[in-house]
C-alpha cells in the first residue's frame, strides 16, 4: 500500500512573520522619525545596530522580499535598465527596487526601503563589491568597506583574525562615530550580543530536535525562524520566540508527533547552499510525497553555531569571532573547510542523501559542488545531486530538473539500502 507522506507544520513557527514584518517596517518608516539609515553587505549590520542606525541587511531584505512574493517585480525594474539575469539576483533586486523608487515605478510597498545614509560594505564576495560601488555611483551615498577573506588554510586564521580587526577598530568604528556624530556605543554592542547568545542557546536545543528520528522538525522550519539569531538580532523578542518553539518541539518529541505524518520520514537530507526563499512551498512540495525532509545545511548552521563562545564583555572580538575565532565560520566556505563542516552535519544528523542547491546567480556558493559530493560520498557512502536553481529569481528555477534530480537521488539511496 502506497504511503502518503504529509508534514506537519508547527504552530510556533506562525508568529514570525508578524515579528519580521514590524523589523522591517521600523527600517521603512526611519526616516519618518529622524534616525539615519545604514545598508549592509555581508555580517556587518551589527556594527550600525549598536549606533541605533536602523540598518538593513542584503540578503535579508532580498530574502524577506522573495517570501512575500516581491522579488520577481524588483527584478524586472533592474532588466528594465540593463541589469545581467546572470549577476547576484540579490544585487538586481536592490538595483530593481532603487529604479523603481527613483522612477515612482509601482511596486509593494513592502519592498520599499529608504535611501540609506551610509552603506558597510561587508565583502564576502566580489558581486558584493560591485553593489556597493554601483550605488555609490548612482545615488553617491558613503561607502564603508570591510574586507572579509575566507581561511583557505587553518594557520592563516589568527593572521586574517588581526587584519579584520583591525578594519573594524580603525575604519569601521570612526567611520560610523563620524556619520553618527557620536562616540561609539560599546555596551549597546554588548547588549545585542547579550540578547544574541540567550536567543542561540536556545536555538541550539531546538535543533537536537532535528537529530531525533524520526524528526521533529525540518530545515524548513527553522529558514523560516532565521531571523532573530541574524538580522533580528539584539531584538529581545526573539527570546520568548524560540522558547516557544521549543516548548512545542518537546511536547511534540514526548507526545510522538513527527515531523512527517504518518509515521516518520523515508529520506533524510542534506541541504547545501542558499535557501530557496521565494520557493519554499514549491521545494517542500517535490521533497514530501517521496518522504523526503531537510534536516540541516552548511548556510543555515552559519549562524552563531557555538553560541557559548559569545563573550559580550569583549564585542568588538567577539563579532568579529563569529567568523574568524577559533569556532569561525570562515573556513566553511572555502571547499575543502566546506567538506569537513558538512561532514559532522551528516555524522550528528544521521543523513541519507545530500542536495547540493547551485543557485545560478551566486557563485560563491557553488564551488566545487560536484568534488564536494565525491569526497563525501566516497567517506561515507551516500550519494548527491546538484540541483540549479536560484534563491529568488522564478527564470532560473525548473520543475522537470528538480523532479528528475530528486528522482535519481532517492533511487540511489533505495539502491544502496537493498
Amino acid at each position: 500500500m502506497e504511503v502518503k507522506y504529509k508534514i506537519k507544520r508547527l504552530e510556533a513557527t506562525n508568529s514570525i512573520r508578524p515579528l519580521v514584518d514590524k523589523h522591517w517596517e521600523g527600517l521603512r518608516t526611519a526616516k519618518e522619525r529622524g534616525e539615519l539609515v545604514g545598508w549592509a553587505s555581508g555580517p556587518s549590520f551589527i556594527f550600525p545596530y549598536a549606533m541605533g542606525m536602523k540598518c538593513h541587511f542584503m540578503a535579508g531584505y532580498a530574502s524577506y522580499c522573495g517570501g512575500i512574493g516581491a522579488a520577481n517585480e524588483l527584478l524586472k525594474a533592474a532588466e528594465s535598465i540593463g541589469e545581467l539575469s546572470d549577476t547576484c539576483s540579490y544585487h538586481r533586486l536592490h538595483t530593481g527596487m532603487v529604479e523603481a523608487i527613483l522612477k515612482n515605478i509601482p511596486i509593494n510597498e513592502q519592498a520599499k526601503l529608504p535611501m540609506p545614509d551610509l552603506m558597510v560594505c561587508g565583502r564576502y564576495c566580489t558581486e558584493q563589491a560591485h553593489y556597493s560601488e554601483a550605488f555609490y555611483r548612482k545615488l553617491g551615498i558613503r561607502i564603508l568597506p570591510l574586507e572579509l577573506p575566507f581561511i583557505f588554510r587553518e594557520e592563516d586564521r589568527p593572521r586574517i583574525r588581526k587584519f579584520v580587526l583591525r578594519q573594524v577598530k580603525e575604519i569601521v568604528i570612526p567611520t560610523l562615530e563620524d556619520v553618527c556624530g557620536k562616540p561609539f556605543d560599546y555596551d549597546r554592542l554588548s547588549e545585542i550580543l547579550s540578547v544574541l547568545k540567550q536567543t542561540a542557546i536556545i536555538r541550539n536545543k531546538c535543533w537536537e530536535f532535528l537529530a531525533t528520528r524520526p524528526a521533529t522538525w525540518t530545515l524548513w522550519d527553522y529558514a523560516v525562524s532565521m531571523a532573530p539569531v541574524i538580522y533580528m538580532m539584539g531584538d529581545p523578542k526573539g527570546i520568548p520566540y524560540y522558547e516557544n518553539l521549543l516548548k512545542e518541539l518537546q511536547e511534540r518529541h514526548k507526545n510522538g508527533i513527527f515531523a512527517m505524518a504518518p509515521a516518520g520520514e523515508k529520506y533524510r537530507i542534506y541541504w547545501d547552499g542558499w535557501i530557496p526563499w521565494a520557493f519554499l512551498g514549491k521545494f517542500m512540495r517535490k521533497f514530501t510525497p517521496s518522504g523526503a525532509v531537510c534536516l540541516c545545511g552548511r548556510y543555515p548552521w552559519e549562524m552563531f553555531a557555538d553560541p557559548e563562545s559569545i563573550d559580550p564583555e569583549n564585542p568588538i572580538e567577539s563579532a568579529v569571532d563569529w567568523l574568524y575565532g577559533n569556532h569561525g565560520i570562515a573556513t566553511h566556505l572555502a571547499p575543502k573547510g566546506a567538506i569537513g563542516k558538512i561532514g559532522e552535519l551528516i555524522e550528528e544528523y544521521s543523513i541519507d542523501g545530500m542536495v547540493m542547491f547551485s543557485s545560478k546567480s551566486c557563485r560563491m556558493w557553488n564551488l566545487s559542488n560536484l568534488d564536494v559530493i565525491d569526497a563525501l560520498e566516497k567517506k561515507y557512502g551516500i550519494p548527491g545531486v546538484v540541483i540549479e536553481a536560484d534563491m529568488i529569481d522564478p527564470e532560473m528555477v525548473s520543475d522537470s530538473q528538480i523532479n528528475t534530480r530528486l528522482d535519481a537521488l532517492f533511487e540511489n539511496i533505495d539502491g544502496r539500502r537493498k
